[in-house]
C-alpha cells in the first residue's frame, strides 16, 4: 500500500468517529417566537443563561447539550410565560455507533453534537386579567303612591 493511500485511510478512520460533530455541528439556531409577538425572552439551561432576545421573533445561537432549554418570556400587559424546549438525539448518533464505535459516540457526546434543539420555540402568552368593574347601582324612577306615612306617637301613661 503506498503512503498516499495509507494517509487517506488513516485520515478517514480518524474523522469517522466524530461523525455528528462534523455533520451536525456543536450549536443550533433556535428562533424564539411568542403569541403575541414583541416579548422579551431569556433562555436558561441548568440554571445558566445561554441566550436572550429583546423582542420576539428573533433567533439565538445555542451550543448543543443533552439538557433541555427553559424559555421565559415577558411582555407588558401579559402574564409571564415559560416553555421547555427538549433536547433530542440526532440521527447521526446511530450511524456513528456503526462507523466510529464508542470513540465516535464519546466525542459527539462530549461536544454536544449528538443532541439537537427544535428550530423554533413558540411561547403562548395570556393577557393579564382585566380589573373587575363593580356593578353600578340601578337608578330607580320615583313611584307615586297614595299611602300616607304613619307617625308613631307613644301614649302617655297616667302618673308618669
Amino acid at each position: 500500500m503506498n503512503s498516499g493511500l495509507r494517509f487517506l485511510a488513516l485520515s478517514l478512520v480518524t474523522l469517522l468517529p466524530a461523525c455528528a460533530t462534523l455533520i451536525e455541528g456543536t450549536s443550533d439556531n433556535v428562533t424564539l417566537s411568542s403569541n403575541p409577538a414583541g416579548a422579551a425572552c431569556v433562555v436558561d439551561r441548568n440554571g445558566e443563561r445561554v441566550g436572550a432576545v429583546s423582542a420576539t421573533p428573533q433567533s439565538v445561537r445555542i451550543s448543543k447539550s443533552r439538557h433541555d432549554l427553559v424559555v421565559n418570556c415577558t411582555k407588558e400587559g401579559y402574564q409571564p410565560a415559560t416553555k421547555v424546549a427538549s433536547s433530542s438525539f440526532t440521527g447521526t448518533t446511530f450511524g456513528n455507533i456503526l462507523a466510529g464505535g464508542l470513540v465516535g459516540v464519546a466525542v459527539d457526546a462530549a461536544s454536544g453534537a449528538n443532541s439537537k434543539y427544535p428550530s423554533e420555540v413558540n411561547v403562548p402568552m395570556a393577557e393579564n386579567p382585566k380589573p373587575e368593574v363593580p356593578p353600578q347601582p340601578i337608578a330607580m324612577e320615583p313611584v307615586e303612591s297614595n299611602v300616607q306615612p304613619v307617625v308613631y306617637r307613644p301614649r302617655r301613661r297616667p302618673g308618669v
